[in-house]
C-alpha cells in the first residue's frame, strides 16, 4: 500500500514590532494534532539589543518542546547565548506544540536597540479576518514523567485556569493521581497495589517548563522519604506523595528547577545494541541485542548518492525489523565529513543549506519513530568535520545542524558522536561542542570506543575518570561504537571484562552499542565476537552471561 500524504496549509507569517526590532512567527510544520514554529527576532536598528521577550497567545495549544529560549507562562526569553542581537543581525527560537490552534504573537519587548519601546502591539501579515479571544493564563498543560513503569509512561493533563481537578491513570500495577490543592500546589500521589514495582518521578513539565520534586536530595526528582529504597535513585516502593510547589503562577520558584537541557528528555530504556552485518539484519539479532544501528545504510552518501534520488530500501528493511521486534533504532549519521554525497561539495552555500535541511527533513519524515540520532559526527578539525556544513552555515554549523534536527525530528534523542572522546581528544572535543551543548539542542553525547587498546591499553580507572570528566557537561552519554580489536581470545575477554562493567554501571551512561559481532564481517579485523554459524568467542560468552541473555 502506498503512503498517503496529508497536507495542511500553514498559516501566514505573523509579525510584531518593538521600536526598530521585529519578531516574526512562521509555522514550519503542521499536522492534525500539532505544529512546530520558529520565531525570528530581527534587529533593524543601529545599536545592539541587550535582551528580548516574546509573549505568545497559545490559543489552547500546549508547548511540549522549546529550544533557543526559556519559557515561563506564555513568555519566551533568550537562552544564555542569544540575548544580545547586534545591529542588523537576527536570532530565533523555536517550539513544537500540540492541541488547540496555532499560537499567535501577543507581545514583544526589547532592551536597548535604536528607538526600542517597552511594549508593542501585534501586526499580523496574514489576511485572515478571524479574531482571537482573550484567554488570560491560557490552558495549563501538565506532563508527569515516570520511569520504572510500563505502558503510557508520559501522560498529559489539561487543567483549565486555576481550577482544581484530579486525574487518575493506572499503569501496570501502579496507580497515581495528580491534583492541585487550594494554594495551587501540584501533588503527585502513588499507590503500589500489591506489586514490588520500583517507581521514580523523573520530572514534571508545566506549560513547557520542567520542574523537579521539592523533597529531593539527589536532584533526580525521585521520592526520598522514609519509604525510599535507599538505592542510587531512591525509588519508591510504597505509598507516598511528592509536591512541586505552585508551578501555575507563571514563575519558577526557588523550590523548582528548570531542566538544564531544553531538548528531548525522554530517553529510551538502557540498551546494549549492535549494528547491521554486511548491510543486512541477521535473523539472530534480537537473541543478543536490544537496539540496532545501521552501519552504513543510513549515511547520507549511501542514501542520496545522486542528488534528489533516494535509496531508502536498506533503511526501510532495518526499520521494519526494529518495529516488528520492538527495539529502538539509532540513526547514523546526518552530518559528517566522510561518506557524504560527492555532489554536495560543488554547490553554493545557499544550495548546501537547502540540501542539508532537505536531507534531514526527509529522513525525519520517513522515520518519525527514530529513537536516537547521531546528528553530527567527528567534527573535530583533525577528525572528519563536515566542511560543506561549515561553508553552508558558518562557524556555528554544529549548533545549526542540531537545530534543524530538533525542528524536524522533535521526538528523537539528538547525539553528538566522536572518536578518541575517552582517550586522546577529550579536552579538545569538550571545548569544540560546548557552544552546541549550551544551546540546548544536544540531548546526549556519543563516545566511540574503537581505540581503547591501541596503541596502548587504557586502564579501567583512566576510562572511568574520562567518563566522569565528560559527564560534567551535564548530558547523558552513549558508548556508541564499542569493539575490541584483538584476535587473541583471552586478551579480548580480559579487555571486555575490564571496560564493559565500567560502561554499564556508570550513572551517566544510558546505552551501549557494539560495532559488529560476526567474525570476518566487522569493520576491523579481530573485533568479531562470534562466527556466522553461532560459535561464540569467550568475550561474547562472558558478555551474554553478564547481561543474562
Amino acid at each position: 500500500m502506498g503512503a498517503v500524504a496529508i497536507l495542511i496549509c500553514a498559516p501566514a507569517a505573523q509579525a510584531i514590532t518593538s521600536g526598530s526590532a521585529e519578531a516574526t512567527l512562521n509555522v514550519d510544520n503542521q499536522w492534525g494534532s500539532g505544529y512546530c514554529a520558529t520565531v525570528t527576532i530581527d534587529n533593524n536598528g543601529g545599536s545592539a539589543i541587550a535582551g528580548w521577550a516574546v509573549g505568545l497567545n497559545l490559543n489552547g495549544s500546549a508547548i511540549n518542546n522549546l529550544w533557543n529560549g526559556s519559557l515561563s507562562g506564555g513568555t519566551v526569553t533568550p537562552a544564555a547565548h542569544n540575548a544580545t542581537v547586534g545591529a542588523g543581525d537576527s536570532t530565533n527560537f523555536g517550539f513544537c506544540a500540540n492541541g488547540g490552534s496555532v499560537a499567535e504573537l501577543a507581545t514583544f519587548e526589547v532592551e536597548g536597540g535604536s528607538g526600542s519601546s517597552s511594549s508593542a502591539s501585534s501586526e499580523r501579515s496574514s489576511s485572515s479576518s478571524s479574531s482571537t479571544s482573550s484567554n488570560p493564563g491560557g490552558t495549563n498543560s501538565v506532563t508527569v514523567r515516570m520511569s520504572g513503569v510500563t505502558g503510557d509512561e508520559s501522560v498529559s493533563l489539561n487543567i483549565g485556569g486555576q481550577t482544581i481537578e484530579t486525574w487518575t491513570l493506572s499503569v501496570g500495577m501502579l496507580d497515581y493521581t495528580t491534583s492541585t490543592n487550594t494554594t495551587g500546589e501540584l501533588r503527585v500521589a502513588f499507590t503500589n497495589d500489591g506489586g514490588d514495582r520500583d517507581v521514580q518521578v523523573d520530572y514534571i513539565i508545566v506549560n513547557g517548563v520542567t520542574y523537579q520534586a521539592e523533597d529531593q536530595q539527589d536532584n533526580t526528582g525521585a521520592w526520598d522519604g522514609e519509604c525510599g529504597a535507599g538505592s542510587y535513585s531512591e525509588m519508591l516502593h510504597c505509598n507516598g506523595s511528592i509536591g512541586f510547589g505552585n508551578p501555575f503562577d507563571g514563575s519558577s520558584s526557588s523550590s523548582s528547577s528548570s531542566n538544564p537541557n531544553p531538548g528531548n528528555p525522554d530517553f529510551p530504556p538502557f540498551h546494549v545494541g549492535n549494528i547491521t552485518t554486511n548491510g543486512a539484519v541477521r535473523s539472530d539479532f534480537t537473541q543478543y541485542w536490544d537496539q540496532i544501528t545501521p552501519e552504513n545504510e543510513g549515511k547520507w552518501g549511501s542514501v542520496e548518492g545522486t542528488r534528489d534520488q533516494y535509496n531508502w530500501g536498506p533503511l526501510d528493511a532495518i526499520y521494519d525489523y526494529a518495529r516488528a521486534n520492538d527495539i529502538p533504532v539509532k540513526a547514523h549519521v546526518l552530518v559528517w565529513g566522510s561518506q557524504r554525497p560527492g555532489w554536495i561539495d560543488g554547490l553554493s552555500a545557499a544550495e548546501q543549506r537547502a540540501e542539508i535541511e532537505e536531507w534531514i527533513s526527509d529522513y525525519c519524515a520517513r522515520y518519525p519513530d527514530t529513537a536516537m540520532i547521531d546528528v553530527v559526527n567527528e567534527a573535530l578539525p583533525s577528525h572528519a568535520p563536515a566542511n560543506y556544513a561549515q561553508n553552508a552555515f558558518g562557524n556555528d554549523w554544529i549548533t545549526e545542524s542540531f537545530r534543524l534536527a530538533r525542528q524536524h525530528c522533535p521526538n528523537a534523542v539528538l547525539i553528538y558522536n566522536d572518536y578518541n572522546f575517552m582517550t586522546w581528544d577529550t579536552d579538545a572535543i569538550i571545548d569544540l561542542i560546548r557552544p552546541a551543548v549550551n544551546s540546548g539542542y544536544v540531548d546526549a553525547l556519543g563516545l566511540q570506543a574503537h581505540g581503547l587498546y591501541s596503541p596502548r591499553v587504557w586502564t579501567g580507572p583512566e576510562i572511568e575518570a574520562k567518563l566522569d570528566q565528560i559527564a560534567e557537561l551535564g548530558l547523558p552519554m552513549y558508548i556508541s561504537e564499542y569493539d575490541i580489536q584483538e584476535s587473541n581470545d583471552q586478551l579480548q575477554l580480559q579487555y571486555m571484562q575490564t571496560h564493559f562493567p565500567i560502561f554499564y554501571n556508570h550513572p551517566d551512561v544510558v546505552g551501549i552499542t557494539l560495532w559488529g559481532y560476526i567474525v570476518g564481517a566487522t569493520w576491523r579485523e579481530g573485533t568479531g565476537l562470534m562466527t556466522s554459524n553461532g560459535q561464540q568467542r569467550p568475550a561474547m560468552q562472558w558478555l551474554m552471561d553478564y547481561l543474562n541473555r
